[in-house]
């Protein structure tokens, strides 16, 4: 093992971006998946790919062998603290020097519970001593390719229970040149970046964008917080999780995720994607 950087959740929305951008621009990257994860791509850019259990520490202990750099993003579920925990652990028992955490907004003043989780794994990687950064993102555009884009084919409409309020979207690939650049500079150590789009917008102004970008009328349906929490247990998420998200939902409707940020542009070097740019590039995953 030689890579001197690794990924963890490479096969996810922002982890598979850093990867490629990494490996692209020649830097030994390592990645950690699962065994059913599609490979194929990380495979041809030559990033070497581990198998790693977050639940096991000596799994990540043989991961993290030799690498200096660690960035890593945990799925949303009930024991991501303690996952989360588990890669510290391995970090500070390899010796790893850097670790980026994509955390999340409103994680510095525990705005929510999701933002509580993410504060606790920030306060145990700070009393880890480990030089770190934490990348605290608003929600990602690509959610709306990723878990809305069958109902507005099928029924020209996405539905969210967060009223009017809006958020200031961010593009996952901003994310990930964000994470790379803090990577592979060294001027961004034992920070914490607020990443955003550059503009907060409502259900409805995101159907309007959407709208002109396939051709077709898509609409935006503010339910009810009882029908949005039946639908999410019914498509197999667990209680704990879905309640979570119904509090996101609140802050959401609230205005508070619609605070805009220019750290992404302060970091990259040009100005962070907006939402119409997205559409048009996602178009086929919405017609």
């Amino acid at each position: 093992m030689t890579a001197a950087i690794l990924v963890i959740g490479a096969t996810g929305t922002t982890g598979k971006e850093l990867a490629k951008r990494l490996a692209k621009n020649g830097h030994k990257t390592r990645a950690t998946v699962r065994p059913t994860s599609d490979k194929r791509e990380l495979q041809a850019l030559g990033v070497e790919l581990v198998q790693a259990d977050l639940s096991d520490v000596v799994s990540l202990v043989k991961a993290m062998g030799g690498i200096q750099k660690v960035y890593f993003a945990t799925p949303l579920v009930p024991n991501m603290v303690e996952l989360s925990s588990s890669i510290i652990r391995a970090a500070k028992s390899t010796g790893v020097k850097h670790l980026v955490k994509l955390s999340g907004g409103g994680a510095e003043i525990e705005l929510d519970t999701m933002a509580k989780w993410h504060r606790a794994v920030e306060r145990e990687i700070e009393q880890s001593g480990i030089t770190h950064t934490f990348l605290r993102s608003n929600s990602f555009m690509q959610n709306f390719s990723n878990f809305s884009s069958h109902t507005i084919r099928d029924h020209g409409a996405f539905y969210a229970p967060h009223g009017d309020g809006k958020t200031a979207y961010v593009d996952a690939r901003d994310i990930a040149h964000v994470a790379y650049r803090v990577l592979a500079e060294e001027v961004h150590q034992n920070k914490a970046y607020y990443l955003s789009g550059p503009e907060a917008l409502s259900g409805a102004e995101i159907a309007n964008i959407l709208s002109s970008a396939t051709g077709k009328v898509i609409k935006y349906v503010d339910v009810p917080a009882e029908v949005a929490r039946t639908s999410m247990l019914g498509a197999g998420m667990t209680a704990e999780i879905v309640e979570v998200l119904l509090e996101h939902y609140r802050i959401m409707k609230l205005g508070y995720t619609a605070r805009v940020s220019g750290a992404v542009e302060e970091i990259i070097g040009h100005k962070a994607t907006h939402f119409e740019a997205f559409a048009q590039e996602e178009r086929k995953a919405f017609v």
